[in-house]
C-alpha cells in the first residue's frame, strides 16, 4: 500500500470518527484553496502552488466548482447554553467540592 492509499483511509477513517474536526481542517480548507488557486491561476499564465498530500484529493474535486468564500470565512456563532446544562454543570462542581471537602476532612482526623 502506498503513501496516498494510506493517506486515503486515514482520512476516510478521521472523517467517521470526527467529522466536525474533518469538515473544517480538511474539506472548507480544500475549497478555499481550490477557490484561491482558481482566482490566481486565471491572472497568471502559471502558478506553482505547493499543497499537502491529504489535499491533492480535495482540491482537484471542487476544481472550478463554485465556493461560497465568504461563508467559509465566517466564525460560527456559538449556541447559546441551556439552562440544563448550567444547572448541570454547577451540581457536578458542588458535588466535586463537597466529596474533595469530605476526604479532606476525613483524612484530617
Amino acid at each position: 500500500m502506498d503513501d496516498v492509499d494510506m493517506m486515503t483511509l486515514v482520512i476516510q477513517e478521521m472523517s467517521k470518527e470526527f467529522p466536525t474536526l474533518m469538515e473544517t481542517l480538511l474539506h472548507e480548507r480544500d475549497q478555499y484553496m481550490s477557490s484561491t488557486l482558481l482566482k490566481i491561476a486565471s491572472e497568471h499564465s502559471s502558478v506553482v502552488a505547493v499543497v499537502g498530500k491529504g489535499h491533492m484529493n480535495g482540491i482537484k474535486k471542487h476544481w472550478k466548482q463554485p465556493v461560497m468564500v465568504k461563508d467559509l470565512l465566517l466564525i460560527p456563532s456559538q449556541k447559546p447554553t441551556s439552562f440544563v446544562k448550567i444547572l448541570t454543570s454547577v451540581g457536578v462542581a458542588a458535588a466535586g467540592v463537597a466529596i474533595v471537602t469530605g476526604i479532606y476532612f476525613g483524612c484530617k482526623k
